[in-house]
């Protein structure tokens, strides 16, 4: 080897090892070897192009044509040989799931599946990814399972992250105020679409706002407008302004009582929208009059939520969330890992009577 060539290679191998730290790719301008913040990968602030909701995507969005965030995921000459359907877009990994798994993989509790186990308590319900090609409450026509259903995303043809979720943040729903909070400088939660299609794979309907809609693009018969339903559940046919965000809660109570409001205070950090009050007789008051629940107020992170039983909730059972996701075992949730993994089973909120009467008096006798 000449002395020329020696300094050249050693040149490359020295461009090289400053490159490969530097991963953290942002959105614009050229990647600077020597730094690399997590603000250009995590996102701590809103950011809005064209009027666009951009709002901490990370990766997932704010592109522009000079973007250097593509080499995070993607790989041209280096991809990995995909096995099915799931990795078509030159990735680094072989199918789309385990990419996002690489960021979202539950280490430390912090990714999508594996908070629980991170924090040593076992999920008891998972809604999975690479495993099923069921969805439950499918079939419009009698409220149950429809199998056999084509993805997209998964393991040979099964569920993916992508059935649901847009990792371009293209085509994606509203934004919305929810319970998570991931990190410990979430002072209380934060507003966004969680990446969340409009039309899921599988789904034959758009929607522009997450709700019981949103969910019903694959559970068909669970609505109230199915032909046969499992269980009612609110649609946009009937309350065109109800979904997760606009669901008009109870008060607060002054001291016990709770009454029905029509403040759209939605059910994002806030456990008094899972009770649907009553006068006392079993009929619904306030704004609620004439409403079905929406699917989130029976299925979400575990909590406390108390009942109808004349008008009472408890101090307890108020929304409290204090610390990083799951650190602290006195918060109301104490895990915001809805609707991946739950300690409860079907990813309900509660169970048995503690479930069924958040909606219904167990003290009025209904005809």
């Amino acid at each position: 080897m000449t002395s020329r060539t020696a300094i050249v290679l050693a040149a490359f191998a020295a461009v090289l090892a400053a490159v490969v730290p530097a991963f953290a790719y942002p959105a614009t301008g050229t990647v600077d070897p020597s730094y690399a913040a997590c603000v250009d990968c995590h996102g701590t602030t809103t950011v809005s192009i064209a009027g666009t909701d951009t709002e901490r995507q990370g990766p997932h969005g704010n592109y522009l044509t000079s973007t250097t965030k593509c080499p995070a995921c993607h790989n041209t000459h280096g991809a990995d040989t995909p096995t099915n359907i799931s990795s078509p877009s030159l990735l680094v990994t072989a199918t789309v799931t385990d990419m996002c798994e690489t960021c979202h993989d539950g280490t430390g509790g912090q990714g999508v599946y594996g908070t629980l186990l991170a924090r040593g308590v076992y999920p008891v319900s998972k809604h999975r990814v690479d495993a099923t090609r069921t969805i439950p409450g499918g079939d419009p026509s009698t409220g149950g399972d429809l199998t056999g259903v084509v993805f997209e995303g998964g393991v040979n043809m099964t569920l993916g992250c992508i059935d649901c979720h847009s990792p371009h943040n293209k085509s994606t729903v509203a934004s919305f105020t929810g319970d998570r909070r991931r990190i410990a400088t979430d002072t209380a939660g934060y507003t966004s679409n969680r990446l969340l299609k409009q039309r899921p794979t599988s789904s034959d309907v758009t929607v522009t706002r997450y709700g019981s809609n949103w969910c019903a693009a694959c559970h068909k018969g669970s609505l109230n407008t199915a032909t046969t339903h499992n269980h009612p559940s609110e649609t946009t046919a009937t309350a065109p302004n109800y979904f997760y965000q606009d669901y008009p809660r109870a008060n607060a109570p002054s001291s016990t009582a709770i009454v029905a409001t029509s403040v759209a205070a939605g059910l994002g950090q806030n456990n008094y929208a899972y009770v649907m009050p009553t006068d006392g007789s079993g009929n619904r008051i306030g704004a609620q009059v004439g409403h079905y629940p929406l699917c989130q107020q029976c299925h979400e992170d575990v909590r406390n939520v108390g009942d109808v039983l004349q008008g009472q909730i408890g101090w307890a059972e108020t929304y409290t969330v204090t610390s990083a996701d799951g650190t602290n075992t006195a918060d109301n949730p104490r895990f915001q890992v809805f609707p991946h993994e739950s300690q409860n089973p079907l990813l309900l909120v509660e169970t048995e009577d503690d479930l069924c009467t958040n909606c219904h008096d167990p003290m009025v006798i209904l005809p």
